[in-house]
């Protein structure tokens, strides 16, 4: 029974685990909220670090270029920590 469920997930249950893993990292450090980051700004992690910091995506990208990182291995996410006003 073990077999097509394993068919299911399209890899093995090792390769899985190592990528959600992988994605996790990111997520950690993004929820800390680093004090570096300023108000609005692009964000680029690679292997668990923040490795640039942009105010555009477009100047992300040529600044992990020039440091020899690819951003298709790099999470990039836009980080907003601009305070908002909920109305109930």
């Amino acid at each position: 029974m073990a077999r097509p469920k394993r068919k299911l997930l399209g890899a093995p249950p090792q390769q899985i685990d190592r990528e959600l893993r992988a994605l996790s990292r990111p997520a950690k450090v993004l929820s800390n909220r680093p004090r570096f980051v300023e108000r609005r700004e692009w964000v680029g992690i690679h292997k668990g670090e923040v490795s640039a910091t942009a105010k555009s995506f477009k100047a992300l990208v040529t600044k992990l270029k020039r440091r020899g990182l690819s951003p298709d291995n790099t999470t990039i996410q836009h980080v907003d920590t601009t305070d908002r006003l909920v109305i109930f």
